[in-house]
């Protein structure tokens, strides 16, 4: 289909010139899961999981890891988009403990 005068032509993402990307800018989210002081298990979703630990370790993170600060990243594991981590996080959430531990060891 042409462009009409004065209008500007669009062109279809290409996933071979990286413009195609989901929707969420080329990002990867991840959903990832921490070993809290007490015990305690923490599951949320970040960009970079590794910088979020960090951010909770540092006090800057949830109001639930500065009350339970993390000692150890268990696993992360990465999603095509914010919606589908998000939905992840959600179903972990509502695990048992034992089922989020032992899917915090499958590696």
């Amino acid at each position: 289909m042409a462009a009409r005068e004065g209008e500007v032509a669009r062109r279809a993402p290409r996933w071979e010139d990286r413009t195609m990307d989901g929707g969420n800018g080329g990002k990867t989210w991840w959903v990832y899961m921490l070993s809290c002081r007490g015990g305690k298990i923490y599951t949320g979703t970040a960009i970079d999981p590794e910088a979020r630990y960090e951010a909770h370790r540092a006090g800057k993170g949830a109001a639930y890891t500065r009350a339970n600060p993390p000692v150890a990243l268990l696993r992360s594991v990465p999603f095509g988009n914010r919606s589908e981590a998000c939905r992840a996080e959600a179903a972990l959430k509502k695990l048992s403990r034992e089922s989020k531990v032992a899917w915090a060891g499958d590696v």
